[in-house]
């Protein structure tokens, strides 16, 4: 089958780069090994987050993944030990980025990424007429401890200082925030240029849009190999189909590294696992925004007109 621009990976990132390549007169396949618009991309709590310019990889990270390791009851945080050398030489290099210095050199690309990625949601939303529950009333970070809240007060004067805005609510300018905070929580930070939609209805729509533009879609479709020929992909191949593109977009998530090893491309990218649910809003009084307890590492968003 032959194709101009074949996208492999029906997330988010391959959606989306669907979406400006039609715009621009592109040609478009998109493959996805299982159904386009979901994993992922949709099983998540849709923050849109131009606030996270400080990276994972920062100061202290190493020390509290160590101690999140050995109390697995209490961790948001899991980590499979494997002796793999290229787990072990990823795990390396992310803790010897865990400095200062790092964090500095980042910041103006993750501002950038992230101010530009919350714009072009926002673009889409109200050019194509999205109805995905999207907001624009910023996110609520919440801590339980005074020291959490000390550490998150010191990132965000280094947002402040970087043009972001995020405004440090201790327990009562919290609660008059948002009254349906528990007893536990001693405060908060919320990030006010944030937005939330919902992942799921926002990608079926998105999904639904490239279609009508004109993109060809192929679910349960794997790409398993490639054929190549002078430093260049000829052939894309899957059980169900060969794909003869002039360009190839990898865009396969946690999958990347291994289509990257058959094409002798080292892609540093480790899966995480994360966990998703659902549910009816509980009664009142019910959270008015969305956000996250952070030191549980868990997000969450009401849908607008949820009850």
């Amino acid at each position: 089958m032959k194709t101009d621009v074949l996208i492999i990976g029906g997330g988010s990132i391959g959606l989306h780069a669907a979406y400006y390549l039609l715009q621009s007169g592109r040609g478009v396949t998109i493959v996805d090994q299982a159904e386009i618009g979901k994993g992922s991309s949709s099983g998540n709590a849709g923050h849109i987050v131009p606030s996270h310019i400080i990276p994972l990889a920062a100061p202290g990270v190493p020390q509290d993944a160590l101690r999140w390791l050995f109390d697995p009851q209490n961790s948001p945080f899991g980590l499979k030990i494997s002796l793999s050398p290229v787990y072990l030489a990823w795990l390396l290099r992310f803790v010897l980025a865990c400095t200062p210095k790092n964090v500095q050199h980042a910041i103006p690309a993750l501002k950038a990424l992230g101010l530009q990625s919350a714009q072009n949601f926002e673009q889409i939303i109200r050019r194509e007429a999205f109805s995905c529950s999207y907001q624009q009333s910023g996110l609520l970070f919440l801590y339980n401890t005074a020291a959490a809240l000390q550490v998150a007060t010191h990132e965000a004067e280094i947002l402040r200082e970087n043009g972001i805005p995020a405004e440090t609510l201790h327990r009562e300018a919290l609660l008059a925030r948002e009254p349906a905070a528990s007893d536990r929580v001693v405060g908060g930070i919320h990030y006010t240029a944030d937005a939330s939609l919902n992942p799921t209805e926002y990608l079926r729509l998105l999904k639904d849009r490239l279609i009508q533009m004109g993109a060809v879609m192929r679910e349960n479709t794997p790409i398993i190999g490639f054929e190549m020929s002078a430093g260049r992909i000829q052939r894309a191949l899957s059980p169900q189909a060969e794909f003869t593109p002039q360009l190839v977009l990898l865009a396969a998530g946690a999958w990347s590294p291994r289509l990257g090893r058959a094409l002798r491309l080292p892609i540093p990218i480790q899966p995480a696992r994360g966990y998703s649910l659902t549910f009816s809003a509980p009664p009142p009084p019910a959270p008015a925004r969305a956000g996250a307890t952070v030191q549980r590492r868990c997000a969450a968003k009401r849908d607008a007109g949820a009850s």
